[in-house]
């Protein structure tokens, strides 16, 4: 951001909207969108405590790196391993100085970055942790991933009290399948990023 930007910020205004929790106040979940593209398949969960189908997420570890928080917690809950896509997504992270992003076009919006593919996450859910004894805000960042659903899931990968089945469900069923409406919007946005990439789903 330029500096005469910085001038011009209303700070009153900001100053209003920004909130401060503490670090205990804050759930950190990464997970997966995983989608086997030759079939036009992607993982789920079937929660068998809680009778509701899910996205494979969970609880970064201290110093773990987010994604490697997501490949882990996907393979814990199902069984899968999975591997990440790089993929073209528009993302607000700092592209590498090197990088010719956008085809050495300009930018239409230079504080989101474009046409660098990467692992980044695709997107995030956030709402309060319903699993907390205290009041916390939960925020789950979902990264894309492929793997091949004919493969047989490990066992034993599961914390005991965990309950979770993995299943592979078309792509175009996930709206009357998945739970929670902002899971459904994490999956949308990860095929658009797939298909922009260019890949092929087929199925």
């Amino acid at each position: 951001m330029a500096v005469d930007s910085l001038e011009r910020l209303d700070t009153d205004r900001i100053d209003r909207s920004m909130e401060f929790r503490p670090a205990d106040a804050l759930g950190m979940s990464c997970g997966t969108v995983t989608l086997d593209l030759a079939r036009g398949l992607v993982l789920l969960i079937w929660n068998k405590r809680l009778r509701i189908h899910q996205l494979p997420k969970g609880r970064r570890n201290i110093e773990e790196p987010m994604l490697s928080a997501a490949l882990r917690e996907t393979y814990e809950e199902t069984g899968i391993q999975v591997t990440p896509l790089r993929l073209n997504i528009a993302t607000r992270a700092t592209p590498p100085k090197q990088s010719n992003t956008g085809n050495g076009m300009p930018q239409k919006n230079p504080d989101i970055t474009v046409g660098c593919p990467s692992t980044e996450f695709v997107g995030a859910c956030f709402y309060p942790d319903p699993q907390s004894e205290t009041e916390a805000l939960k925020t789950v960042y979902y990264y894309a991933a492929t793997a091949d659903s004919t493969i047989k899931p490990d066992t034993g990968t599961q914390e005991a009290w965990e309950k979770l089945e993995p299943r592979w469900v078309s792509i175009a069923d996930i709206a009357g399948i998945l739970s929670f409406q902002g899971e459904i919007a994490a999956v949308r946005k990860a095929v658009d990023d797939v298909k922009k990439t260019g890949y092929t789903i087929g199925g």
